[in-house]
């Protein structure tokens, strides 16, 4: 990969919380909307983001401080879906250091046929110059796609249409599966999802289901040695709503768990769960104020949880202790657009908001 840097110091922002982490917040690289990122085992920051009808990659070795010269990851110029909302690339670092992103294409906007719509896939080649040839892993029209890379290389993708679908890959992304359908879910199938991978080997799905319009946050776990998925009910406020609300979800890891983050009436919360998927927190978490959407949920080392989120254009967040209470005061500053951004835990242990 070439190392020419884009110089985005003088953007970044850092908020001191007392002995808490920092709160830190840098721009997307390349005039990018909504970002996906990941953290490596090295600390370095993996990033992909929409600019014009085209997905790139970027990485950043100093805690966001610089970034790597954008990579196109999209095969043809031009074939992106434009950014919006929660609808962006996501991004998915392996434990072998291998990056993998899968992204919407344009296919409906250009009116080509169906079986060309669908979640697209690719990973960087063995030199990290460009990435591999575009593969479209569903081939129908589809939506709320999320990617997990597991601890042995494992790669989960998970889609929706007229039902929740699982590929999974065994060999780093050169095979995939058949698509799985997940029977346990009746999806909200306009409501984002959320993959993950705990480092046990377990696999997660957040996503919102809407059985008897009941629009409801659920948590789908299949343990390493299980075959099926376990569903589990996070979401306490009842939200019955005919319609699709159209809402964003985050789901990450915790030393001994997850965090999971949502919206509902208006209303963005969070809460903790075990690595089997089990919620830990009796009540849900509630974030200071009204209007959030696409949440963003990471934990610290010490076991404090920020909780993101984009109101209009601004980016909002509260800092959490570990024992789930407000630890100094919500914090507001203007961005540039109102769709989903991304965060992560930097290697100094602090928060990096990028939007």
């Amino acid at each position: 990969m070439q190392t020419k840097c884009l110089l985005l110091a003088s953007l970044l922002v850092a908020v001191p919380l007392g002995a808490a982490p920092l709160v830190e917040r840098v721009a997307t690289p390349n005039g990018g909307l909504v970002p996906d990122a990941e953290v490596d085992a090295g600390g370095n920051i993996h990033l992909a983001c929409v600019t014009g009808d085209d997905v790139f990659y970027t990485k950043s070795a100093d805690d966001g401080k610089t970034f790597s010269t954008p990579l196109r990851v999209n095969s043809e110029a031009g074939s992106a879906h434009p950014a919006g909302m929660f609808r962006g690339p996501d991004l998915a670092v392996a434990g072998n250091g291998q990056v993998h992103v899968i992204w919407y294409n344009n296919a409906y906007q250009r009116k080509l046929p169906k079986d060309q719509w669908g979640v697209m896939y690719s990973h960087l080649n063995a030199a990290w110059t460009a990435f591999l040839p575009a593969r479209n892993l569903s081939r129908k029209p589809g939506d709320n796609y999320s990617l997990a890379a597991g601890p042995g290389g494992e790669l989960a993708v998970f889609w929706m249409a007229g039902g929740l679908f699982l590929n999974t890959s065994s060999d780093g992304g050169k095979k995939f599966s058949d698509p799985l359908a997940v029977a346990v879910a009746d999806t909200c199938e306009c409501c984002a999802s959320r993959a993950f991978f705990s480092g046990d080997g377990a696999l997660h799905c957040a996503y919102r289901d809407k059985a008897g319009d009941q629009r409801d946050m659920h948590l789908l776990t299949r343990a390493r040695s299980r075959p099926g998925f376990e569903k589990e009910k996070i979401s306490v406020t009842p939200w019955e709503i005919k319609g699709c609300p159209m809402t964003g979800t985050f789901l990450s890891g915790t030393k001994n768990g997850l965090v999971i983050a949502w919206e509902t009436k208006d209303q963005v919360f969070y809460a903790r769960c075990d690595q089997n998927g089990r919620k830990t927190t009796v009540r849900e978490i509630a974030v200071p104020g009204r209007g959030g959407k696409w949440p963003v949920a990471l934990a610290a080392p010490d076991g404090s949880v920020l909780v993101s989120w984009k109101k209009g254009t601004a980016t909002e967040w509260q800092m959490f202790g570990a024992d789930d209470r407000p630890a100094g005061e919500p914090k507001s500053v203007p961005g540039k657009s109102s769709y989903r951004h991304a965060g992560v835990v930097t290697r100094t242990g602090n928060f990096l908001l990028i939007d």
